[in-house]
Protein backbone atom coordinates (compact mmCIF):
# COMPACT_ATOMS: atom_id res chain seq x y z
CA UNK A 1 0.00 0.00 0.00
CA UNK A 2 1.14 3.32 -1.09
CA UNK A 3 0.95 6.15 1.36
CA UNK A 4 1.57 9.71 0.92
CA UNK A 5 3.68 12.37 2.50
CA UNK A 6 1.90 14.91 5.04
CA UNK A 7 3.31 18.21 3.98
CA UNK A 8 3.51 20.99 6.02
CA UNK A 9 2.70 24.32 4.45
CA UNK A 10 6.08 25.57 3.45
CA UNK A 11 6.66 22.24 2.05
CA UNK A 12 3.25 22.90 0.05
CA UNK A 13 4.93 26.56 -0.49
CA UNK A 14 7.93 25.01 -2.25
CA UNK A 15 6.17 22.85 -4.26
CA UNK A 16 4.02 25.97 -5.84
CA UNK A 17 6.77 27.95 -6.24
CA UNK A 18 8.56 25.12 -8.18
CA UNK A 19 5.05 24.37 -10.32
CA UNK A 20 5.26 28.44 -11.00
CA UNK A 21 9.02 27.93 -12.53
CA UNK A 22 8.16 25.44 -14.68
CA UNK A 23 5.39 27.36 -15.62
CA UNK A 24 7.52 30.51 -16.38
CA UNK A 25 9.74 28.33 -18.23
CA UNK A 26 7.41 26.76 -20.67
CA UNK A 27 6.12 30.46 -21.41
CA UNK A 28 9.77 31.44 -21.48
CA UNK A 29 10.04 28.75 -24.42
CA UNK A 30 6.26 29.26 -25.93
CA UNK A 31 5.13 26.20 -25.21
CA UNK A 32 1.89 25.42 -24.43
CA UNK A 33 0.83 22.75 -22.12
CA UNK A 34 0.02 20.09 -24.43
CA UNK A 35 3.49 20.90 -25.99
CA UNK A 36 5.32 20.49 -22.84
CA UNK A 37 3.64 17.51 -21.94
CA UNK A 38 4.34 15.69 -25.47
CA UNK A 39 8.05 16.37 -25.27
CA UNK A 40 7.92 14.90 -21.30
CA UNK A 41 6.14 12.13 -22.67
CA UNK A 42 2.77 12.85 -20.05
CA UNK A 43 -0.58 14.18 -20.65
CA UNK A 44 -1.59 17.83 -20.67
CA UNK A 45 -3.27 17.04 -16.74
CA UNK A 46 0.04 16.03 -15.09
CA UNK A 47 1.68 19.29 -16.36
CA UNK A 48 -0.91 21.19 -15.02
CA UNK A 49 -0.72 19.44 -12.06
CA UNK A 50 2.96 19.99 -12.05
CA UNK A 51 2.46 23.85 -12.65
CA UNK A 52 0.11 23.95 -9.86
CA UNK A 53 2.45 22.25 -6.98
CA UNK A 54 0.22 19.60 -6.07
CA UNK A 55 2.00 17.23 -4.15
CA UNK A 56 0.87 13.92 -5.91
CA UNK A 57 3.19 14.52 -8.71
CA UNK A 58 6.48 12.12 -9.18
CA UNK A 59 9.74 12.85 -8.76
CA UNK A 60 10.21 11.55 -12.45
CA UNK A 61 7.81 13.93 -13.59
CA UNK A 62 9.36 16.74 -12.42
CA UNK A 63 12.94 15.22 -13.35
CA UNK A 64 11.43 15.39 -17.16
CA UNK A 65 10.41 18.84 -17.08
CA UNK A 66 13.83 19.96 -16.14
CA UNK A 67 15.58 17.59 -18.86
CA UNK A 68 13.08 19.08 -21.13
CA UNK A 69 14.10 23.06 -20.31
CA UNK A 70 18.22 21.59 -20.54
CA UNK A 71 18.35 21.60 -16.46
CA UNK A 72 18.84 17.43 -15.66
CA UNK A 73 22.02 17.87 -13.76
CA UNK A 74 20.34 20.55 -11.60
CA UNK A 75 18.04 18.14 -9.64
CA UNK A 76 21.41 15.55 -9.14
CA UNK A 77 23.55 18.92 -7.55
CA UNK A 78 20.47 19.12 -4.79
CA UNK A 79 22.44 17.79 -2.06
CA UNK A 80 26.32 17.87 -3.66
CA UNK A 81 26.70 19.94 -0.76
CA UNK A 82 25.46 19.39 2.85
CA UNK A 83 26.92 21.04 5.48
CA UNK A 84 24.55 20.53 8.03
CA UNK A 85 24.47 16.76 7.23
CA UNK A 86 28.84 17.23 7.57
CA UNK A 87 28.55 19.45 11.09
CA UNK A 88 25.83 16.58 12.14
CA UNK A 89 28.11 13.94 11.72
CA UNK A 90 31.25 15.64 12.60
CA UNK A 91 28.90 16.06 16.56
CA UNK A 92 27.25 13.25 16.92
CA UNK A 93 28.97 10.50 14.45
CA UNK A 94 27.36 8.43 11.89
CA UNK A 95 24.83 6.78 13.25
CA UNK A 96 23.96 4.05 10.15
CA UNK A 97 26.66 2.84 7.92
CA UNK A 98 24.02 1.63 4.80
CA UNK A 99 25.98 0.58 2.16
CA UNK A 100 24.40 0.68 -1.09
CA UNK A 101 26.04 -0.15 -4.06
CA UNK A 102 26.98 2.49 -7.09
CA UNK A 103 26.83 5.26 -4.36
CA UNK A 104 29.94 7.04 -2.95
CA UNK A 105 30.27 6.94 0.59
CA UNK A 106 30.94 10.55 1.33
Amino acid sequence: MQTRAILNSDELDSLRLLGQRVRLARLRRNLTQQELGERMGVGRLTVVSLEKGRPGVSLSTALKALTVFGYTDRLGKLLEVDPLGEELEVATGRQRASHVSGVADF
